[in-house]
């Protein structure tokens, strides 16, 4: 391969990069809407003059949570796609005999709570914790086994006695 062809390959996995990290920045910013309206809509069914009860408000908030997980599993994919694009890349750097990705990245801190913690790895968890908290607040046990209850019976109903 010759030196020109091998800086538009380059080029190319650097556009790659940023194309994946555009999708994975458009992914969070949905999901964190998509919590932020699952926030506005615990809110409204908490107000107390909904027939549902608190069982309602702890399945919707587990629903809430899964999402939660959903989401840091698409965090997770995207850092192993990422990384994996950058190896190739520093290879690359090396047939063209210059490292600046490399050194960017060598330069970054590594050191204390920078090494693990991020702001779109920490989000789902804050989401979920505040999830949590909100459940313990406004309901009991006995509010989310009656509403189990009520929805397998429903299910059972809808299903014709299969179950």
């Amino acid at each position: 391969m010759t030196p020109e062809m091998t800086f538009e390959v380059f080029k190319l996995l650097v556009e790659e990069v940023r194309e994946a990290r555009r999708a994975r920045r458009d992914l969070s910013n949905m999901f964190m809407t998509l919590n932020t309206a699952g926030v506005g809509a615990l809110g409204f069914l908490a107000r107390g003059d909904q027939p549902s009860g608190a069982g309602l408000l702890a399945w919707a908030a587990m629903a809430l949570v899964l999402t939660c997980l959903i989401w840091r599993l698409s965090n997770q994919y995207y850092s192993g796609m990422l990384a994996t694009k950058y190896e190739i890349l520093y290879e690359y750097e090396k047939k063209l005999g210059i490292d600046p990705l490399q050194r960017e990245w060598g330069g970054l801190p590594r050191r204390g709570l920078m090494r693990w913690f991020s702001f779109e790895r920490a989000m789902p968890f804050i989401f979920i914790l505040g999830y949590g908290v909100f459940v313990a607040f406004h309901t009991s046990p006995a509010d989310v086994s009656g509403v189990t209850a009520a929805i397998l019976a429903g299910v059972h109903r809808l299903l014709g006695g299969v179950l």
